[in-house]
């Protein structure tokens, strides 16, 4: 199988990988597994994908209880016996098939083994080397697997980490003979792989490597900074030349995005909608985001000019734009998870709280927004002073939150709010000093608490100054 990156696939997998992304980065990882899920599937060729979808799995199982993990082990045993066949067969559709339990339950040395032996059979050593790290991380002390692991690195171009694990295995075994020469082949292995920037070649074509490696991890989602997007806008101007293509005219503009050109940015994204005819919800939503940012530049200027009749005139036309865009989206997709999401925070935001409730109850079905939909949900209430229905709601969000980040502070400092208004007072100080804990001057916490708590506000303030 030719590996792809992500310059040569659909352009739906890279918006793929970078939503599931940012649902992980929020400690979401079944909602970064669903979306990955049907992807990868399509996808097999691309390594990326099974980086992180493995990754996202571990972080998941880790979280689940029993029950769920057996369930997935149960199903396993109805799809394992086929997958084995296919291996032989048809390899990639077996790969595929590992992917739902999988998902389902990593932990699962049976499903993980067929993976491995349709993933060879197929050539494509990125899911051998996937199926057998999930193996090392979640069973360290199983060192049979080491050695597939690192034959499967070497023949992934992962020649530096396959001799980590030689290095690994000759500690363990320091009188084993047959592993000290394993470890010499892969250091010679991997001291090739380290000289191949030295192999020849003019410094141009080093320099254009470069350009290229930039330019991946742009596609990759990772580079973010003005110069570099600029080296991607000459490379992509350049391509149109030769071949006027959509992928292409798409990347440039997500490039002139990172560069602040935001009209060039939507004049590509608009063309890019022109030429494909059909409506597609992220293109949308990107085109207004590079509108908004344009009317948003030219409302700052006009400002600074001393113009702000001109400026909120502006600003007007933006918020205008995204609501009509927002409305027009989930109309048009009602099954779209966050299109439905977005509708909500929009009624949310414009006042209208009871559209807003009808909207997050209905969209906290979906398990990747449910824990953002309750935080909204217990906002709604707080609204209409039902401290019951908040306390409810926001409690159940915060016992989904696994780590102290900004999602869950804002859920705890909604919550204590509710405690407030429920007469609460000992667990709304509680949700506030756990807050203070990680940020000393989150909203209007501090105040809070030298309502509610003197003495607590006042040992905050001095710990704070003695930091």
């Amino acid at each position: 199988m030719e590996r792809k990156t992500f310059s040569k696939v659909q352009i739906y997998v890279r918006d793929s990988y970078n939503r599931a992304g940012k649902l992980a980065e929020k400690g979401d990882y079944a909602g970064a597994v669903e979306i990955l899920l049907p992807v990868i599937k399509a996808n097999p060729e691309v390594p990326q994908l099974f980086e992180r979808i493995r990754e996202y799995e571990i972080a998941w199982h880790k979280k689940k209880n029993i029950f769920s993990k057996l369930g997935g082990l149960i199903i396993s045993l109805f799809v394992a016996p086929v997958a084995a066949v296919m291996s032989f067969i048809n390899p990639v559709t077996a790969m595929a098939m590992c992917e739902g339990p999988l998902a389902m339950c990593v932990d699962n040395p049976l499903m993980l083994h067929i993976l491995v032996l349709a993933s060879n059979n197929a050539d494509a050593p990125w899911g051998t080397v996937t199926a057998l790290n999930v193996i090392r991380e979640l069973h360290p002390n199983n060192t049979m697997i080491l050695k597939s692991l690192a034959e499967a690195m070497q023949r992934n171009n992962q020649a530096g980490e396959a001799l980590k694990i030689h290095q690994k295995m000759v500690a363990s075994t320091p009188n084993s003979i047959a592993a000290k020469e394993e470890m010499r082949s892969a250091m010679a292995l991997a001291t090739l792989e380290r000289g191949r920037w030295e192999e020849g070649g003019t410094t141009q074509d080093k320099a254009k490597d470069s350009d290229d490696a930039v330019i991946q991890q742009m596609l990759e989602g990772t580079i973010h900074d003005a110069e570099q997007a600029r080296t991607l806008i000459r490379k992509f101007t350049s391509d149109l030349e030769k071949n006027d293509s959509v992928d292409i005219r798409r990347k440039l503009a997500d490039a002139y995005m990172v560069a602040e050109q935001f009209a060039d940015a939507f004049r590509e994204y608009e063309t890019v909608a022109k030429k494909l005819g059909v409506d597609d919800p992220v293109l949308d939503k990107q085109m207004e985001k590079a509108h908004c940012a344009n009317l948003e530049s030219q409302a700052a200027a006009s400002e600074n000019a001393g113009n702000a009749d001109n400026a909120a005139a502006l600003r007007q036309a933006a918020a205008q734009y995204r609501a009509d865009h927002i409305y027009s989206r989930a109309i048009k997709f009602p099954n779209d998870a966050q299109l439905q999401f977005d509708l909500g925070e929009l009624y949310f935001e414009t006042g209208d709280i009871e559209q807003a409730r009808e909207v997050f109850i209905k969209t906290s079905d979906f398990a990747q927004k449910r824990r953002a939909c309750l935080v909204y949900l217990g906002r709604c209430a707080l609204h209409f002073n039902d401290a019951a229905a908040a306390i409810e709601n926001l409690e159940k969000a915060v016992k989904e939150m696994y780590r102290m980040d900004k999602y869950k502070r804002e859920a705890l400092y909604f919550l204590g709010i509710g405690y407030e208004l429920a007469g609460e007072t000992e667990k709304a100080v509680d949700c506030y000093k756990k807050i203070v804990a990680s940020m000393a001057n989150y909203r209007d916490v501090p105040q809070r608490l030298a309502q509610l708590a003197p003495a607590d506000a006042s040992n905050a303030n001095n710990s704070e100054q003695a930091q």
